[in-house]
């Protein structure tokens, strides 16, 4: 099999092993408790409140696994990971950034760090990321836009190239984390994301097959641990698994925007696929700055918890927000190219089969809609 036809199996491979690692995870992961969860979650009783604060959080374990033995078994197989070798992927400064970014969640979860050590943390991880050959080099020249005559990228200098890349990926990593407020938004939003990602990484544009892996491997794991977290959730992503999936999602991004040919292209397209996440962190820095409130500090005021206080259900909510992501990652995958819309619309529809079988076969009597 060519490695430009092997995501389906790479998706296959890391969701069969997050299903099966999720809940032997959960079985001996003990349970962590964070006094942060009392200020930052709406409790709709004390059974409800009991029940979150004794929840497992190592979901980030169980994806970090199930993506980093799909990624040894293709090395195995195939011998490489991409047709350039490993190394054109830049892996090794992704492993080592997301490991990195993981250990400093989980470390949160345990005990919760004061808000700028986490943050000194993450811009470390994404520094050694960045330093390992991860980068941003160029950026959508936004007067291009509105006039085609000008030159549609920004090149930047090794300075600026590191600060954006380093600021790109805390970023996303923590508007990621945001969202991860009820049970299963995060990672459903994740899925759709790295499905967006994993089309346009096969488009003629990209050409970016080993990208296109790594993105269906996230893509399957993150699935396969849905079927835990969505709502009621037995095992929670914790700090540890929504900065994880942040970065990884934030270090495929970079790849996008380290050619001058794509950089135009694919920034609206991210703009889009990052939609939500984007805005309420926007959002909650606004919202905290104005309030005069620590804008690290944990609340229940994201956009998720407002829907809920409109009296919107957990599982309402999800579907809400899982809709608006889908749209735009569509449209941003059809402002790319039609057929990378359809391979979008395609993957998206195998996803939905397969989210349909474990929740209406397999477990019907437990799932309530």
């Amino acid at each position: 099999m060519d490695l430009s036809q092997a995501q389906p199996l790479a998706f296959i491979i890391a969701l069969f092993l997050s299903y099966i690692l999720t809940p032997i995870i959960k079985e001996r992961a003990g349970f962590t408790t964070r006094k942060e969860l009392e200020a930052g979650r709406c409790y709709a009783s004390v059974k409800d409140k009991a029940k979150t604060l004794s929840t497992p959080r190592l979901g980030g374990l169980s994806i970090l696994i199930s993506t980093a033995l799909t990624v040894v078994v293709f090395i195995i197989v195939y011998g490489r990971f991409t047709p350039a070798g490993i190394k054109h992927l830049e892996l090794e400064a992704i492993i080592t950034g997301s490991t990195m970014i993981f250990l400093i969640g989980l470390l949160d979860d345990i005990k919760p760090l004061p808000c700028l050590t986490k943050l000194l943390g993450q811009i470390s991880a994404a520094s050694i990321t960045s330093l390992l050959g991860l980068k941003i080099k160029f950026l959508a020249n936004p007067l291009y836009y509105f006039d085609h005559s000008l030159s549609p990228h920004i090149k930047l200098d090794a300075i600026s190239s590191f600060l954006i890349t380093v600021a790109f990926l805390v970023l996303i990593s923590n508007a990621i984390n945001l969202i991860d407020g009820i049970d299963g938004l995060a990672a459903g939003v994740s899925v759709i994301s790295a499905v967006a990602i994993w089309a346009i990484s096969l488009s003629p544009l990209l050409y970016r097959p080993d990208a296109a892996i790594l993105a269906a491997t996230l893509a399957g794991a993150s699935l396969g641990f849905l079927r835990y977290n969505f709502n009621p959730a037995r095992m929670f992503l914790g700090d540890n698994g929504s900065y994880l999936l942040g970065f990884v999602l934030a270090s495929l991004s970079c790849l996008g925007l380290a050619k001058k040919i794509t950089v135009a292209i694919i920034t609206p397209l991210l703009i889009l696929i990052f939609a939500l996440p984007l805005l309420d962190c926007f959002y909650t820095i606004i919202r905290r700055s104005l309030n005069k409130k620590n804008i690290l500090k944990p609340d229940s005021e994201h956009l998720h918890h407002q829907l809920e206080n409109l009296g919107l259900s957990h599982k309402q909510i999800n579907y809400l927000i899982y809709s608006l992501s889908l749209l735009c990652g569509g449209l941003g995958c059809f402002e790319v190219g039609y057929e990378v819309g359809i391979s979008y619309l395609v993957i998206i529809g195998s996803i939905a089969a397969i989210w349909l079988i474990f929740s209406f076969i397999f477990n019907f009597k437990k799932q309530r809609f």
